[in-house]
């Protein structure tokens, strides 16, 4: 009985020394994984913002390493500069962001078509050097378009008026191509085209504008653009604008900047 007793008792305590183990054993296995989820790992982040379209060879000065937590790190994530040769950014990387492989495509879709999705349209505009900010816009750039428009309006029977109007009809359009990119010099003379990224409903009251009147491109503000209240200029605004009475009736000889102009 007594030897019995003995042979339970080992037994027993041979189960525990082995539970003992399996539990250590569990236990170094768990830690370890949870010290590999807190190792810090390199990465690469934005040091300031990275445009779309920003070729990934160029951003040796834009991007540095700085280590994060291993559950941090994002999908893609790169773990050498040399990995975005070849890319082009995809979407708007802020600073801080980590530079994954995710929003870089191939450089062969670089140009216009790596700036247009949804509906944009990419719209060549000719014109001079002065309407089209030669040497002064350029790709990347946001202009607003102002048109002079030439229209009629009925009075009566058979007594039209014709009359001239100017204002912005377009707001905050990106240029995809400066003028000496866009097409050089068109039809051999003066006229030069810049690429503007406009939706497909701005593409027709561009075009509008380019069929029935003139056109000129100004320059937009990069840091906190704003924009006046809508307005359209005419004869009337332009010259009597701030006039009093006695003024108006003095540059119009008192029947009105519409009668005498015809405008």
């Amino acid at each position: 009985m007594t030897k019995y007793r003995a042979r339970n008792v080992g037994i027993a305590v041979a189960l525990a020394a082995g539970a003992a183990i399996l539990i250590g054993i569990y236990v170094a296995s768990y830690r370890k994984s949870v010290d590999r989820g807190l190792d810090l790992v390199p990465v690469y982040v934005a040091k300031s913002d990275i445009q779309e379209g920003a070729a990934g060879a160029d951003l040796g000065g834009k991007i540095e390493r700085e280590d994060v937590l291993r559950k941090s790190v994002l999908s893609g994530a790169i773990s050498d500069v040399t990995q975005l040769n070849g890319l082009i950014a995809g979407q708007t990387i802020l600073a801080g962001e980590q530079i994954s492989l995710r929003t870089f495509r191939p450089l062969a879709q670089e140009g216009v078509l790596a700036r247009l999705k949804g509906n944009l349209r990419a719209a060549l505009v000719p014109g001079d050097n002065e309407q089209l900010l030669v040497g002064v816009v350029k790709s990347g750039d946001r202009v607003d378009v102002v048109a002079n428009l030439h229209y009629t309006v009925q009075r009566g029977q058979g007594n039209e008026i014709r009359r001239v109007a100017s204002r912005v009809i377009l707001r905050n359009i990106l240029v995809l191509e400066d003028p000496k990119t866009a097409g050089g010099g068109l039809g051999g003379g003066s006229k030069k085209a810049i690429t503007l990224a406009v939706t497909d409903s701005q593409a027709q009251k561009l075009f509008f504008a380019m069929k029935n009147g003139d056109l000129m491109l100004i320059l937009r503000p990069v840091a906190k653009p704003n924009d006046s209240p809508d307005s359209v200029e005419t004869i009337d605004s332009v010259l009597g604008d701030g006039l009093g009475l006695r003024q108006l009736f003095q540059l119009t000889g008192g029947v009105g900047l519409k009668d005498v102009n015809g405008q």
